[in-house]
């Protein structure tokens, strides 16, 4: 059993070095020193907060409701068009992507089976469907 929890201590390591979890965590810093996206957040959090308390009042007014979550819904469309937040999603989609490849191949080396490589984004073997192996 110490076996295995070294190999995945090595996995870890070596995912904490790829290309795509150093720029997701480079993403996630930029995004994180975000004035705007802080912000925005902040004033998100602010209407959740006040829906949570209507929700759990003894008589919910849902005109009240209504435009909490009307508030919520405009700040997160705001938010998730700003440049550094756009930009972290995609290194973090790249970095999930890296991670379902190696779920796949360990899957394969286990059970022999591998899923639709192409419905899932990930190895199908062929150089021709390939981005570019990282």
């Amino acid at each position: 059993m110490n076996a295995v929890f070294e190999k995945t201590r090595e996995l870890g390591d070596a995912l904490m070095q790829s290309e795509e979890y150093i720029a997701m965590k480079a993403a996630e810093e930029t995004a994180m020193a975000n004035a705007e996206a802080a912000e925005l957040m902040s004033r998100y959090l602010e209407h959740k907060s006040r829906l949570e308390e209507a929700l759990h009042s003894g008589s919910p007014d849902p005109e009240e409701i209504a435009m909490h979550g009307d508030a919520m819904e405009n700040l997160q469309s705001q938010f998730q068009a700003i440049p550094d937040i756009i930009a972290m999603n995609q290194a973090r989609e790249g970095f999930d992507s890296l991670i379902n490849q190696v779920n796949q191949v360990l899957r394969f080396i286990i059970t022999g089976e591998m899923d639709d490589p192409e419905a899932e984004g990930g190895c199908t073997g062929s150089c021709a469907t390939c981005p570019g192996c990282h």
